[in-house]
């Protein structure tokens, strides 16, 4: 059989059903070149799938329950270093960029892409081509907001991924579910950013977030 007729087989891992049934249903609408072998909706699934479907690719949303989306990547890129992982998060900052980098990841991809770069990036990578969304930061000497505030608030990495969570409307100890913290760590993660920012209450944190773009 001539290997560029073999689908490229997907294994889709994001906890948003609606989010995870469209990519599903957009990559089955392009005929046979992509082949999506399971659906996962939290971070414990994801290795077991793997190990038993056997994807070329897992597209993988940075944030899921049960595992943090970032540690889970590195376990994938470790555990199966043939399964190429492309990354698909709403956050741009370029903080995660480099770590995804340096864990090895092949793709980074924002929710808001177009199909038409859903489809380069898928690829790109399938053709051994790393591929990281331009909007995401990843061009050398780009400053986006989120780094911006990083340098001007010291905010570190997870304080900035509490705030857009905040901003979504999780509560703590939703928050401390999803990033696998405790709920005490994550309070006094709260503490810190309205101190830095000097904002007083979740309102005021908000109204800040929508002022800076995030």
């Amino acid at each position: 059989m001539d290997s560029a007729v073999k689908p490229i087989t997907i294994l889709i891992a994001d906890d948003h059903q609606v989010f995870n049934d469209g990519l599903y249903s957009l990559l089955r609408s392009v005929g046979s070149r992509y082949q999506v072998v399971d659906q996962v909706y939290t971070g414990t699934d994801i290795l077991p799938a793997i190990q038993n479907v056997h994807p070329d690719l897992v597209l993988l949303d940075i944030n899921l329950p049960n595992r943090n989306g970032l540690n889970r990547a590195r376990e994938v890129v470790q555990a199966f270093p043939l399964v190429r992982v492309i990354i698909i998060s709403m956050y741009s900052y370029q903080t995660f960029v480099d770590e995804l980098k340096a864990i090895g990841v092949a793709g980074y991809l924002l929710k808001s892409a177009s199909q038409q770069e859903l489809f380069t990036c898928l690829q790109n990578v399938v053709d051994g081509i790393p591929y990281f969304d331009p909007k995401s930061g990843s061009k050398a000497g780009t400053l986006h907001p989120e780094d911006d505030l990083l340098k001007r608030f010291k905010l570190s990495p997870r304080e900035l991924e509490i705030i857009a969570l905040l901003k979504q409307g999780f509560d703590t100890p939703e928050i401390a579910k999803r990033l696998l913290l405790l709920t005490e760590t994550v309070k006094i993660h709260r503490k810190n950013i309205y101190y830095k920012l000097a904002v007083n209450n979740l309102a005021e944190l908000i109204q800040f977030a929508e002022e800076q773009g995030l």
